[in-house]
């Protein structure tokens, strides 16, 4: 007997440890938010399938939160970046000797352009023979977008979509950058 109250007094703590309130957690196990309340107070004995109803609820919420994976899970650390002022010369090297195919312009701490691989065919004909001559400022495109570190992958592959990387932000600085490629390196097979 003793050992079903310590279980019911369990439910509290791990709903608070989820971040679910008592009126999530009854939407999620199907029961009502005052009886979650009546158990986590000690003021009722309920009956078996509903403590298994929740406890149910309780588990698939902490399964997803385990499986739940953040732009901080995936990002790459390390910064690979050009300033305005440099010449396409010196990106297409470092490009090749780094092995990435895209980066961000930054002035400063601020990021305020961005390259890729993609534009190479562009500057060729653009720019022809003096292609190693023109600044990062004259070929760059827009920023990548940032995004804070605790955000889902779902927000970053939805970014994916459209942009060829997305930084990470955190407290104005910039801390990672993601890329195609990370995603790939974050799954699983």
């Amino acid at each position: 007997m003793e050992d079903a109250k310590a279980d019911l007094a369990q439910i509290g703590k791990l709903r608070r440890k989820l971040g679910l309130t008592q009126k999530k957690l009854a939407g999620l196990s199907g029961v009502s938010q005052s009886l979650i309340a009546k158990i986590e107070s000690g003021s009722i004995d309920p009956a078996y399938s509903k403590v298994k109803q929740i406890m149910g609820a309780l588990e698939n919420e902490r399964k997803k939160s385990e499986v739940r994976k953040r732009a901080q899970d995936i990002m790459t650390r390390r910064i690979v970046s050009v300033s305005p002022s440099e010449n396409l010369g010196r990106v297409i090297s470092l490009m090749k000797r780094e092995s990435v195919s895209q980066l961000p312009v930054f002035s400063g701490s601020m990021c305020v352009g961005s390259l890729s691989d993609s534009m190479f065919v562009d500057w060729i004909e653009k720019y022809g023979d003096k292609l190693t001559k023109i600044t990062v400022e004259e070929a760059m495109e827009e920023s990548f977008p940032s995004i804070p570190p605790d955000s889902d992958l779902e927000v970053v592959t939805g970014m994916l979509r459209f942009y060829r990387a997305v930084l990470v932000k955190e407290k104005g600085k910039i801390t990672g950058i993601i890329t195609k490629a990370d995603l790939i390196k974050a799954i699983r097979p």
